[in-house]
């Protein structure tokens, strides 16, 4: 087994940013893999932190964290961003929190005019395999234009959705560059969208929020896609003292920093009770969790009904943490 990698180890620190106390590393030619774009960012902040360690938030708290992590991300580049012919093209309903239009708007002209911006529907099926998604279609509301293209997306895991539109995109425009910007991002993901910029002779700049993850080789969850992105998975790339903080939040378990980001907004009830099932499989401790950090109350008794209706045996696994033992 090859000895883990941290970021002090591959990237060397590209700017500072007092807002979130944020910086951005860059990473050059990591592992030297021809696979991998030449240079990545990774930018560190407080709010980034606090999003990949914050598995118990959803609704309207996961949501402004993400528009905060834009907003920082933006701030950090923003010489890169002045001066340029931007396009963004939001891939719904996932990438929506992540719009950069406001992240933007202290960077000229978009102080004055609005960021051009398309959005993309897609329709995606699991695979025969169950392990992935497979897109079919897209429909575009907008244009293909501009000389480089910005690609905001909360979670890139797969990178099947971001590469497919570029596949189509690019037989109506040919951009410059192709910026992906993720709060929890892959590096198998960035692979697949970097073979269709190369094949384009686009030049691809992801910047990633915190951590370089790998996919889990293994699910958590049955019955679902492989799409875990824990910071204990072996390739995954993260400080030092991240690395530390996340294995302490979650146990020193793979626990998926972030889950399926669509259902943490829009089904937070759900999205609590899929959460709390990871824990159970993976062995995590109920009573070393702090419940008081959960966005949903999970003491309300209309919320453990729903756990028991889910699963009796996983509201048997917390009730004692729960004072119900």
């Amino acid at each position: 087994m090859s000895e883990r990698l941290f970021l002090e180890d591959v990237g060397k620190l590209y700017s500072d940013s007092s807002l979130g106390n944020a910086r951005a590393w860059e990473v050059r030619h990591l592992r030297k893999d021809p696979s991998l774009p030449p240079l990545i960012y990774v930018v560190e902040s407080e709010i980034g932190q606090q999003f990949l360690l914050g598995r118990e938030i959803c609704g309207r708290r996961k949501f402004n964290m993400i528009r905060y992590i834009a907003k920082a991300m933006v701030e950090l580049f923003l010489e890169r961003l002045k001066s340029r012919d931007f396009s963004q093209y939001l891939i719904l309903r996932g990438a929506y929190p992540f719009d950069l239009q406001y992240a933007m708007g202290a960077t000229p002209p978009y102080d004055v005019f609005l960021l051009p911006t398309a959005f993309i529907k897609l329709q995606r099926v699991l695979n025969r395999e169950g392990t992935g998604w497979e897109v079919q279609a897209q429909n575009l509301i907008g244009e293909y234009r501009g000389e480089a293209w910005l690609i905001p997306d909360t979670a890139i895991a797969s990178g099947s959705t971001i590469a497919f539109f570029l596949e189509q995109g690019f037989q109506r425009h040919l951009p410059k560059q192709v910026y992906v910007f993720t709060a929890c991002g892959s590096l198998e993901g960035i692979q697949r969208i970097y073979r269709e910029c190369k094949k384009a002779g686009v030049e691809l700049i992801p910047v990633f929020s915190q951590c370089l993850f790998e996919v889990s080789k293994t699910g958590n969850l049955p019955g679902l896609p492989l799409t875990d992105l824990s910071v204990r998975s072996p390739g995954s790339i993260t400080t030092r003292t991240f690395f530390e903080e996340a294995s302490q939040r979650y146990q020193g378990t793979r626990l998926c920093c972030v889950g399926d980001i669509g259902e943490s907004l829009e089904e937070p009830l759900k999205y609590s009770v899929h959460t709390l099932w990871e824990m159970q499989i993976l062995g995590m401790d109920p009573a070393k969790e702090d419940w008081d950090r959960w966005t949903i109350n999970v003491h309300d008794e209309a919320f453990q009904k729903r756990v028991m209706e889910f699963n009796p045996a996983l509201f048997a696994y917390f009730k004692g943490a729960w004072g119900k033992g």
